[in-house]
């Protein structure tokens, strides 16, 4: 009876230890599901951080591209406003004072300062300025004295104007004549 017994214990004992061996075995799969979960969400993460080095770098990269254009672009509005700036300085607007009657008339460009003394009370200082240094006005007449005398006419020496230099301008205006402007050859004038 001792083997009866050994055997019968033995059997209560795997009876006993089979809940608690049911429960290693569920603990075993449910540690490896999570093992593989981890695993799992370990290799998702990787690639989610591989995926934001490489953006992260492509926008270090054209934010580098970026910042040089930026310059680039900076650069040039600067250049541009030093153009208007300096194309603002000089006023090389030419006003047209009449049209052509006849055909021996040739285009004159003539420069007409007034004293500032001479301006009006209420004409804006810009203009003022404008006319003290000089302004360019084409006309036509057969030659330069006619030029000057149709200036004087419409711009009296009583009024502080006085005609400075008249010069020939071939043709008409569609061509924006070189007054005052850098590299420009300097103007020959008949008095």
């Amino acid at each position: 009876m001792t083997d009866f017994g050994l055997i019968l214990g033995g059997m209560v004992v795997l009876l006993a230890a089979k809940p608690a061996l049911d429960r290693a075995r569920l603990s075993v799969r449910a540690a490896r599901r999570t093992v593989a979960e981890v695993e799992r969400r370990r290799r998702t993460l990787s690639h989610q951080v591989r995926v934001l080095a490489r953006e992260s770098l492509h926008q270090r990269l054209t934010a580098g591209h970026d910042e040089e254009e930026v310059g680039e672009i900076q650069a040039r509005i600067a250049g541009l406003q030093r153009r208007v700036q300096d194309l603002e300085e000089v006023d090389r607007r030419v006003l047209v004072l009449d049209e052509r009657r006849g055909l021996s008339e040739r285009g004159w460009i003539v420069l007409l300062r007034r004293d500032s003394t001479a301006a009006p009370p209420q004409e804006p200082a810009p203009v003022s300025r404008l006319w003290s240094e000089g302004r360019y006005l084409f006309c036509y007449a057969t030659d330069p004295a006619r030029a000057r005398r149709k200036l004087t006419v419409r711009f009296p020496e009583e009024g502080g104007f006085q005609v400075v230099e008249v010069f020939p301008h071939e043709g008409d205006l569609t061509e924006i004549p070189k007054i005052g402007a850098e590299g420009a050859a300097p103007l020959h004038g008949a008095a």
